[in-house]
């Protein structure tokens, strides 16, 4: 009688875990992502520390990355020369870090955006780009475009 109640229990508690192990996931937003805000396209105006020159102006998109919940991709940091080439960054309450990443181009970018109003609809950016061995500092402002996707 005994070993038919413990196994009664290990039963009882493994149904129990996979029963919650299974319930189902809630897809839909909630609005309390902290990337929907920095989701859509952004118009960035670019300077560097270094060179005199008037400084760029670029499109960046930034979506959220479906396999990490912190984490964005943002296109074209940097303006690498091509569109399609992204980074990743983790969203904090009012920003994005970027952490040293290797692009494709052979670059190696770091930075981070931070909200500037409070429509959110402005950001300051200060990163840095390395390419061709020599290390450039950056400053951007960042306007929204568009609303995320």
């Amino acid at each position: 009688m005994k070993h038919t109640f413990r196994l009664f229990l290990l039963i009882a508690a493994v149904a129990s875990m996979i029963y919650t192990g299974c319930e189902p996931v809630d897809e839909e937003p909630t609005g309390d992502d902290p990337r929907d805000p920095f989701i859509g396209v952004w118009q960035f105006a670019e300077s560097s520390s270094f060179k005199s020159t008037d400084g760029q102006s670029y499109i960046v998109t930034i979506s959220k990355d479906p396999a990490n919940s912190i984490q964005v991709i943002i296109e074209n940091f940097g303006n690498p020369g091509s569109e399609s080439i992204s980074v990743t960054g983790i969203v904090t309450s009012n920003q994005i870090i970027v952490s040293s990443q290797s692009l494709s181009n052979g670059w190696v970018v770091a930075g981070s955006g931070e909200v500037t109003n409070v429509n959110k609809t402005t950001m300051a950016w200060t990163y840095s780009i390395i390419a061709g061995g020599d290390k450039d500092f950056y400053s951007a402002t960042a306007t929204k475009q568009s609303p995320g996707k």
